[in-house]
This record gives C-alpha cells, structure tokens and sequence, in this order.
C-alpha cells in the first residue's frame, strides 16, 4: 500500500483507508467507502468520504481469512527430503525430521500466513519430544505473538497405535530386526489434561487452548470420554483428525462395528464445538448426524492430493448441511500457504463432482457457501462464535484489505466481483491484514517480523540438528514391513 493509503491514528482510534468493503462476501455486493474505524480491537464505524483525485478505486476491504487445521511447519516435510506419498508411510518417514527450537518451527509458518491474509489458524501441534510439551508450546505462543495472528493451541493427546493401526506385535514380525522401533514417550491421559490447564495459563487474545485427540486411532476410549466430558462442562473446543484416509475407515469398522460416528454421539463428543479434520470417508448417514449435532468439518484439499487420501466428500457435505471450514494442513499445493488457492480447489473439484446445470457450479448463492466457510465457519472452528467473519461495527477489527487491480484486469463483461475474487484473487493480492485493529501486514509483508530472516534462522537451525542420512536404509525397512501390515489387512482385526 503507498504512503497516500497509510492508516491515521486519532487518540485511541485508527482510520484504515479502503476504496470498497464487502462486509458479508458472497452475500453483499460491494459498497464504496473511504475509512474503517477501529478502536480496542474492535470495528468502530464503516465510512464514506469523497474520493481523493488520484485514487483508483481498487482497494477492497473482506474480512480476514482464517486456516481451519494446520500444523505449523515452518520448514515444510518436503524441504526436509520427507517425500509426499500416503498418509500412513508419510507419517512414518516424519522421524526423519530434525528436533528444531519450537519458536522457529512455527514463527515462520505463521509469517507466510500471515502475508497470504490469514489472521486466525487452527495449530494441531505435532511434538517432538513428549517430555517437553510445555517449553514447545511456549514457542508457538511467543511465536503467535511476535506475528500479530490468532493461534489456537490443540493439546495432543495419543498413545494408540504409534505405528500402524494395529497390534505392534504383528508389526514386529514383519519388521527385519524382529522389533519395532521406539514410538517415544508416551503421556498418560491424566498429564494430558494437567497440561491442558497449564498451556491455557499462557492465554491470550492470540493464543488459545483446544482440546487435541489426534484421532480415533491413536487415541483410547477413555480419553476421548473423558475430553467430550471436560468440554461439555468447560466449554473448551474439540480438534481431532477423523477418516483421512481409506485404512482409517477400514480400522474404525472393525472396532466399532456399531459406527464411530454413533459412539461419539452416545458419548456426546459431537457438538458445535467439535471440528473434524478432512472426513474424506465419511458416509451419508454419519454426515447427516454432523450436520444435526452442528458438528464442523475441515476441509484440506491440497494435503489430501498431496498425501493420497482421497477427496472430501464435499457434494454430500453442501447437500445434508454440513458446516464446514477451509485448511491447508502444513500441505497447501506449491508450499506456499495461499488458502485463496485452497478454496479454490474446493469449488472445482465440488463442480466436477456434480456436474450439469443443476450442479454445485449452478447452484444460486453457493459463493456464500464457499466465502463462508473461508471467513466464518473456519474462524469458529479456530475462535468459537465471537463475531467475526463479517465487517461490520462491533465486529472484531480483523480484515484484509487486498488491491484487485489484477484480479479486474481486462474486465469489460458484466463478471460480478464475487465471481473475479473465487476465481483470481491469490497471496500476492494482499496489501494490509488488520488483527485486532493492528496492521500485522503492510504491502504484503509482515510488519512485526521479518519472515525472510525467520525462514533462515530456521534453515540454520536445520543444518546444526540434521539427522544422519544413514537412517535412510532403516526407513525403506520401516515402509516395506508398514506396506506388508496394511495389505494383509492386519489393521481390520479388532
């Protein structure tokens, strides 16, 4: 943004100039405006004043977008020579990456959001050492502050199936040693929710606490209970992984001949405080009781490419209601945070999904659908309900303001806005986030850090802490022995 578009303090007030807002994308048309007020954190006042001469009028105000599952990973698994591939062989050359400061892993990562108009992300933290939750969540707090965005901390609770989604044992008889390698320390459910408490301690207006069973799979019966029990009473959100792939789907049959979906019913885990991460094998039955519960499904289209998942199930989603949310999951497309991209890839693969005149692309207000879930639905999967995902006064002063020079070029049909910013708006488009009535990013970069100098105080960390490559050979056992489990199908015995 030029000088001409700076912001003007008065007192405790901040006037943040724009040329249009669309307060409610998707829903409202574009209003012109000269200034958004902000005061406290809050959106004072939305006004009208005359074009200054020079001004071009290309410089819209949305509300912020916001990253509904992430894992914070400033050097991302590519980077680190952890090739894409499926989930379950992914997860196991994860061992390969370097034990890294718990600031530098994530202050990055939360930096590229940040210049990509993400002012509230979903952080589902994967530790790295088991004794020292505490200290790694400490540095994505710091981290979370020195950026200026929202972050929601969940507390990882596992201790199910480290390995493969089945006896050990049986992995053991595969593996060449005879013997599985060491799944780390292990925390008891009571440590979990002890440190819980103390994590939220460290809350703040941009640092809050989730509730984090990793996933049905790697979490116990007692724990899940016992978390749907905690949030029911203290009213703390609920983030967990749920049917990412096809052998998840194959697990939870076998264990839960009843339905998992059911027995988190009975046990009353679904509610409007519970996020799903990406639900790709999820049926129409089960979909229909999330949609009834208020349930809220993430959506990751790109990891779900990137790591052969599959596709969310999204025409069955828009058709039984279900809410859902946009994530990137630490896998967005090109490794570069851009969840514009990401909801773009959503509507596309919705439309090639239900094709025709009568499909998801023909459908009357389905831009609402599609901006809603990138600015509202995603931020109560992340924030709860607290108004925000709308530009009007009394909301919080959390916004983009973006200039659509490009995205409007060669325009001279009838194209509506709306249509212009699903299909071309991308990053390089944002020039302000506001967060909490602060400008954390100002023509397009981060006004508190330097996400250059983070990326490579982070490269460098990297280098002193590098694994052995020789570890390489014990990897490509690990896969064959994981492969041999899977297709002889010893996940499916209960």
């Amino acid at each position: 943004m030029s000088a001409d578009h700076g912001a003007r303090a008065t007192a405790n007030r901040t006037c943040w100039p724009a040329d249009m807002v669309m307060a409610r994308p998707g829903h409202d048309a574009a209003q012109p405006i000269g200034w958004i007020e902000t005061t406290g954190g809050i959106i004072a006042a939305i006004g009208a004043e005359p074009e200054p001469a020079g001004r071009a009028g290309d410089l819209l105000a949305l509300p912020a977008f916001a990253n509904a599952h992430d894992h914070g990973r400033g050097a991302q698994s590519l980077s680190l020579g952890i090739s894409d591939g499926p989930l379950e062989l992914w997860l196991s050359r994860l061992g390969a990456e370097p034990h890294l400061d718990p600031y530098l892993r994530a202050a990055p990562a939360f930096a590229r959001m940040a210049e990509s108009g993400i002012a509230a992300v979903m952080h589902c933290h994967n530790t790295q050492d088991g004794r020292a939750l505490m200290t790694e969540a400490q540095g994505v707090a710091r981290a979370a502050g020195d950026v200026g965005i929202r972050v929601a901390f969940a507390v990882p609770f596992a201790g199910e199936n480290p390995i493969v989604y089945g006896d050990t044992d049986r992995l053991s008889g595969l593996f060449p040693t005879g013997r599985p390698p060491s799944s780390g320390y292990r925390r008891s459910l009571k440590e979990g929710l002890c440190l819980v408490d103390a994590i939220a301690e460290m809350e703040t207006p941009l640092f809050s606490v989730q509730y984090g069973p990793v996933g049905p799979q790697w979490t116990g019966r007692e724990a899940l209970e016992t978390i749907a029990c905690r949030s029911a009473q203290d009213g703390r959100r609920v983030h967990m992984h749920f049917f990412e792939t096809y052998l998840q789907r194959e697990w939870a049959d076998a264990h839960f001949p009843d339905g998992i979906v059911t027995y988190f019913d009975r046990i009353d885990l679904l509610s409007p405080r519970l996020t799903l991460a990406h639900g790709v094998w999820l049926r129409e039955g089960e979909l229909d009781l999330l949609a009834e519960r208020g349930v809220i499904l993430s959506c990751n289209m790109s990891s779900n490419f990137r790591l052969s998942s599959g596709l969310p199930p999204i025409r069955k989603v828009l058709e039984h209601g279900v809410r859902f949310g946009i994530g990137l999951d630490g896998m967005s497309l090109e490794d570069d945070d851009d969840i514009l991209r990401e909801m773009r890839l959503l509507r596309g693969v919705a439309q090639a999904l239900d094709p025709g005149p009568c499909g998801a692309g023909d459908r009357h207000g389905m831009n609402g659908r599609w901006f809603d879930a990138l600015l509202k639905t995603g931020r109560e999967a992340i924030l709860g309900p607290d108004g925000g995902g709308a530009l009007v006064p009394g909301a919080p002063a959390d916004f983009a303001i973006v200039d659509t020079k490009r995205v409007r070029r060669h325009v001279v049909g009838t194209a509506s806005l709306p249509d212009l910013l699903i299909t071309r708006l991308s990053r390089r488009d944002i020039s302000t986030l506001v967060v909490a009535g602060e400008a954390v990013v100002e023509n397009g970069a981060c006004t508190r850090v330097s996400r250059e100098e983070l990326e490579q105080a982070l490269y460098e960390d990297i280098l002193r802490h590098a694994n052995d490559r020789s570890q390489d050979a014990h990897a490509d056992k690990m896969e064959q022995a994981i492969r041999h489990f899977y297709g002889c199908g010893c996940h499916r015995q209960p």
